[in-house]
């Protein structure tokens, strides 16, 4: 967690607890009455009792009647300020939920943020242990097609539709391109998964890129060393398929 994060939620927990202390204090005071809290006698401690003389009252006089009648009043709550203090509860209990939801959505955007941000665990490539051959099957299944393409047309499409169809069989194998990867690497990388002879694939990827980049016109010669590349990669193949050596 960043110095960031962390001060922001120190200071949202701060505002939340101090809403509930105001919260608790409000109740408090509504509890007993505005009076009691604005009129009471206070603390008791370090009190020094002051003496005090009554005069001296006649039986039955107004005077001392009077007097019995205020020492045995109750104080009386004004309503005003109890309806103010029950007002202000609500309020600041409305706060407090405000802050609390605020504080578990701003929570929960975080926890997704970092998730969107961390990086995805390394994919587990299940087809490197299944799948070379159920590609290798289907490579040679259209091994006639593709050489096909490879002799017809010109020489640098030619070349190129018979570079990329490795990448179409391995579709239809099941196997699909990764999304960090090129097409000339997925293709490699099929290739490489089959045990394809080496040096026949680097020609042919070598004729590929001559062929698409290059700018120049391919030749009845580069067309003749892709074939024989393109025958190397499909002998080696069904010499693994039937359980043999390249």
């Amino acid at each position: 967690m960043t110095a960031a994060a962390r001060t922001s939620i120190t200071a949202v927990v701060a505002v939340v607890g101090a809403a509930l202390v105001v919260i608790l204090l409000v109740t408090w005071a509504a509890s007993i009455g505005p009076d009691a809290v604005l009129t009471g006698d206070g603390p008791a401690t370090n009190r020094v009792a002051m003496p005090t003389t009554t005069p001296p009252t006649l039986v039955g006089s107004p005077t001392s009647d009077i007097d019995r009648i205020r020492a045995t009043a109750q104080p009386r709550h004004d309503p005003v300020l109890t309806v103010l203090a029950y007002a202000l509860e609500v309020v600041v209990a409305l706060i407090g939920l405000v802050l609390l939801w605020r504080l578990q959505r701003w929570a929960r955007e975080t926890f997704d943020a970092r998730r969107r941000r961390d990086p995805r665990p390394d994919e587990v490539d299940f087809d490197v242990l299944e799948a070379p051959g159920v590609i290798t099957e289907e490579i040679l299944r259209d091994a006639d097609d593709q050489r096909a393409l490879l002799e017809g047309g010109p020489a640098d499409d030619a070349i190129i539709e018979c570079w990329h169809r490795f990448e179409v069989q391995a579709a239809a194998a099941g196997t699909s391109r990764r999304t960090w990867e090129t097409s000339s690497e997925f293709t490699l990388r099929i290739l490489e998964l089959v045990s394809a002879d080496d040096r026949a694939v680097t020609r042919l990827a070598g004729l590929y890129r001559e062929a698409r980049f290059s700018g120049h016109l391919m030749g009845e010669d580069d067309r003749a060393e892709a074939l024989a590349a393109l025958d190397t990669i499909h002998r080696g193949l069904r010499s693994l398929a039937r359980g043999g050596t390249r």
